[in-house]
């Protein structure tokens, strides 16, 4: 998919908050910004918009001589969503069908995206009040006869605090009567606010499936940077799950090569380009079988 102008907007103001987090030299700031600006002249907006995200948040890391400008903020958000787990998982117990309400929270937590901004604690209470009762826009009962299908899933996190709502639909998953045998999926390096291993493990998803990771600093799921263990559960899980918009983005065109046996793509429609490409409305739970 290409990258739109609204997109490119995005990434200048993303570059600037991530040098704010980085540092509180305002000439670093400058320095950040005019750097992005630049190479964002220099790109190819027929592009996906994460590939130039990923030279973008190389460009931040150098400039203000930060591996992870992010770190606190991805550990204090694990630790809120952390916080509100045991009534999440009540909700998942305690609704008519439990598949359905965990993919709904778990697409909830795509609201934990800092390349949109930072979100405080009432919109993320917001996400997941609003995502028990919004329609899913999507194929659910195609969605449920694949997992019926499915012996082994690869399952592609996006975000640190979203990864926990991500253990909402894993522990289902791998619990009976679904027994599924899956393997979590992180970013190699860090990137915004991606889901590392260190994510996965305060998620305590470590202890419950395999954690691997895709070997590389991308947004989203950049095949042709991928390990070879990455891109061998990639084309032969009998399911791939892929969370958020930046997986999306680089998957949805890009599988030719590393053809998965199937794939199903989890998101939440959190701007305006991506509700026009994917034709969706802004805000909606998707669900797309592809």
């Amino acid at each position: 998919m290409p990258t739109s102008p609204d997109c490119l907007v995005c990434l200048v103001r993303q570059s600037l908050e991530a040098a704010r987090c980085a540092s509180n030299d305002i000439a670093i700031h400058n320095q950040v910004v005019r750097n992005v600006m630049a190479l964002i002249l220099e790109n190819d907006v027929h592009i996906p918009p994460p590939l130039i995200g990923q030279k973008i948040h190389r460009i931040i890391r150098e400039t203000t001589q930060n591996p992870d400008p992010y770190i606190e903020g991805k550990r204090a958000t694990n630790a809120a969503v952390l916080k509100m787990y045991d009534r999440l998982e009540r909700q998942v117990a305690e609704a008519a069908d439990p598949l359905e309400m965990a993919v709904r929270l778990a697409i909830a937590g795509n609201t934990i995206d800092y390349a949109l901004g930072k979100p405080n604690q009432q919109q993320i209470d917001a996400a997941f009040e609003d995502a028990r009762t919004r329609p899913i826009n999507g194929d659910f009962s195609r969605f449920h006869r694949l997992i019926d299908q499915a012996s082994t899933i690869l399952y592609l996190c996006d975000n640190a605090g979203e990864i926990i709502c991500d253990r909402l639909l894993i522990e289902l998953l791998v619990r009976s009567p679904y027994s599924k045998k899956i393997t979590l999926a992180v970013r190699g390096k860090p990137v915004l606010n991606d889901a590392l291993r260190e994510d996965a493990a305060a998620a305590g998803l470590d202890r419950l499936v395999p954690v691997i990771d895709n070997g590389n600093d991308g947004l989203g799921t950049m095949l042709d940077q991928c390990t070879d263990e990455f891109l061998d559960k990639f084309q032969n899980s009998d399911l791939v799950l892929s969370k958020g918009l930046a997986n999306y983005e680089t998957l949805v065109e890009n599988t030719t090569v590393w053809q998965p046996r199937r794939i199903v793509y989890l998101f939440k429609a959190k701007c305006p380009f991506i509700s026009h490409f994917s034709g969706t409305a802004l805000g909606d739970l998707v669900v797309r079988v592809q």
